[in-house]
């Protein structure tokens, strides 16, 4: 009892009066917490008080305080057990559903290929790679459900609001920062890099995805 007493000692610090309740009801949603903007305060509580707050997670909640990297950056992220969701309700270890990954995919392609100069992307470059990227019929398969030549204006604007929904499930777990949500205009954030992590069976390379996706969609 005495050294379970001392590891959580760093609650009654300053710093965690000020950080700890945000940085708990973040990671314990889903955040992957990174060094920017307003989460730059989080991540450096988070980086000066690791080890004790992956003790804290691991005995008290039965989950995993985990810190990555992207060869750049690193972000921080809760880990639930395989199958299960540690001491939480619910079955949070799978976070997304199989149009949301796909998605997801797409956007760790244009973050590691590095497509644009720049992370940020528009909703007009989003439909040229739908449209003209050499992946384009998978993507196509994937979106719209099926391959045509030619799509109506109200299958690309139920396109696009599946696309954004997926796009505020990624805002959430800190995958994505939105720049103008009204305009579809975003950030890609270093943590993508977790897609690659999380489903490496599945997204060993794109063209595998296809097979993949025809399982799943099917």
């Amino acid at each position: 009892m005495e050294n379970e007493n001392h590891s959580l000692e760093f609650l009654n610090t300053e710093a965690s009066a000020k950080y700890f309740a945000d940085c708990d009801f973040a990671l314990k949603s889903g955040k992957h917490i990174q060094h920017y903007n307003s989460e730059a305060k989080l991540w450096d509580y988070i980086s000066d008080h690791y080890e004790q707050l992956m003790n804290y997670y691991e005995h008290l909640f039965g989950v995993f305080l985990k810190k990555e990297s992207n060869d750049r950056d690193v972000y921080f992220y809760l880990e639930f057990p395989e199958g299960g969701s540690g001491k939480f309700t619910g079955d949070r270890h799978r976070i997304m559903d199989d149009r949301h990954l796909i998605i997801s995919v797409l956007l760790l392609n244009i973050y590691k290929e590095r497509f644009f100069d720049s992370k940020e992307l528009k909703w007009t470059q989003i439909e040229q790679i739908i449209d003209e990227s050499e992946h384009k019929e998978l993507w196509q398969k994937t979106l719209y459900g099926e391959i045509k030549r030619n799509y109506t204006p109200n299958e690309k604007e139920e396109m696009k609001r599946r696309f954004e929904r997926s796009l505020s499930l990624f805002e959430r777990l800190g995958w994505i920062n939105w720049i103008e949500q009204e305009a579809c205009h975003f950030e890609i954030m270093p943590s993508i890099d977790r897609v690659a992590r999380l489903y490496a069976n599945e997204i060993t390379n794109v063209e595998l995805m296809s097979e993949y996706i025809n399982e799943q969609l099917s």
